[in-house]
């Protein structure tokens, strides 16, 4: 940094994990950075629930987990100092389908209620994923090698999950099978997503051997983080308005209800595109650039938390997690791994459309009755319970990004791309959207465009 006027000033707007990291690695580098967020506390899409359970309880509202290949995670969480433990295994699988309680082991294969060949009964679930995922996570390539996207990219990306499945062979009882459980987590499901973002994001969950969670909670690794930014922090300010040209970049905040203004040499936006769409700009962002921000879709994701005065699922072996057909979607123990209390919290994570469903307020108790549906055991200990949705919420606005085909080759580049002094960070502009990893590898690349200019 040995040219022109230094240090640069440079504002961060958002502190979840990519305007946390963007903010970091600038200061590492000399930069005079200040980082701007609208809610109370930093973190963004990490949060865990705190006030609203007895004993201590906790339950995590966004992300959750840190896969064995997220190095990008698992090197900041080693510099937070933060203790990770892992999510265990169990040796057996528990579904809710049509009715009643399904359990599927290897020793013990389950018989789906669904109509499936006889190649398909043979092979089992695991095997069923197996035979038509892996030609299509082969296909995908490495999306950090030069030539990528490759014609088998390109040929993903326009097809939905649900037709790359029929190619390759799956029958409609099949097909039913893989829309009950995590795979159904994007957007608005198999049927609508595009493969390309579907097979990706598998490969990113990895096989859920060696995840790991926080112990005391997700939050404490963006809490610790902040902590080392400091005083550089500033909380509840809501940008309204960005005004740049080639010589800087002034912004508008609101704070408690006063209007400030600051100016900067750059500025990196870390905030959704659904948030994004509120600020103005001045002058309009590029057609392109706008065209992007506001077409990028994003997933409905709708917590229901329900608290038990005891923990009976323990009765059910190997309870962690149950895939269901029903709208509260995929259910499981969010107090696996605290101890201090017998109470526990059952955690209900839908999305798509039964996640805007079960958003509105009067549909919370049906999503507790789904629950007892699941666990009728639960009628004798229920104590209460919290609905809390990502689309509702005025800092989000949706939870993760996801694109429908023809729509991830085409948008990433202009997501991720600068615009004079304006640089764009999110899992969002990420490969990997609704992951800590697509977050920190946003920021890293964002900072390396902000050197590269200084550079250039």
């Amino acid at each position: 940094m040995a040219i022109g006027r230094f240090p640069e000033r440079i504002v961060v707007i958002g502190a979840g994990m990519a305007g946390l990291v963007c903010t970091l690695e600038l200061m590492k580098q000399g930069y005079n950075v200040r980082l701007l967020e609208a809610n109370s506390q930093p973190g963004g899409r990490i949060y865990t629930m705190r006030d609203q359970f007895a004993d201590g309880l906790y339950c995590e509202m966004g992300a959750a987990f840190i896969g064995a290949h997220h190095f990008l995670t698992l090197r900041y969480a080693q510099q937070a100092g933060v203790q990770l433990i892992n999510i265990p295994v169990p040796n057996r699988s528990l579904s809710y389908i049509d009715g009643r309680l399904i359990i599927d082991s290897p020793a013990e294969p389950a018989w789906w209620p669904v109509s499936l060949t006889a190649e398909e009964r043979r092979l089992g679930y695991a095997g069923m994923l197996e035979k038509y995922l892996k030609p299509g996570l082969n296909a995908t390539g490495n999306p950090f090698m030069p030539g990528w996207p490759t014609k088998q990219a390109v040929l993903l990306d326009s097809m939905t999950m649900e037709e790359y499945l029929k190619s390759q062979g799956a029958s409609s009882g099949a097909i039913k099978l893989f829309e009950i459980g995590y795979m159904q987590m994007l957007g608005d499901g198999i049927r609508k997503v595009s493969a390309l973002q579907r097979l990706l994001d598998l490969k990113m969950a990895g096989s859920g051997r060696n995840t790991q969670t926080i112990v005391g909670g997700m939050d404490q690794l963006p809490k610790k983080l902040a902590l080392t930014i400091g005083s550089n922090i500033s909380y509840g300010c809501a940008v309204t308005h960005i005004e740049h040209s080639n010589k800087g970049v002034t912004i508008q905040f609101t704070n408690s209800g006063e209007v400030f203004t600051i100016c900067c040499d750059r500025v990196i936006v870390a905030i959704p595109s659904t948030v994004l769409r509120t600020i103005h700009f001045s002058p309009p962002l590029s057609k392109e650039k706008n065209d992007v921000i506001q077409n990028q879709l994003s997933t409905s994701v709708t917590r229901t938390v329900i608290q038990s005065r005891t923990r009976f699922w323990n009765n059910l072996s190997s309870f962690t997690t149950v895939n269901t057909d029903l709208k509260i979607g995929w259910l499981l123990d969010a107090t696996f791994t605290q101890t201090t209390s017998k109470r526990g919290l059952i955690c209900s994570y839908s999305s798509g459309e039964s996640a805007r469903e079960l958003s509105r307020a009067e549909n919370f108790h049906s999503a507790v009755s789904e629950v007892k549906q699941v666990l009728p055991e639960l009628s004798h200990h229920y104590e209460g319970g919290t609905v809390f949705s990502w689309d509702h919420n005025p800092y989000s606005r949706g939870a993760y990004a996801w694109y429908k085909p023809k729509q991830m080759i085409r948008m990433l580049p202009a997501l991720s791309a600068e615009q004079g002094r304006i640089y764009f960070a999110g899992d969002n502009t990420s490969l990997f959207p609704g992951w800590i990893e697509g977050a920190i590898s946003s920021a890293l690349r964002a900072v390396n465009q902000i050197i590269s200019s200084r550079l250039s």
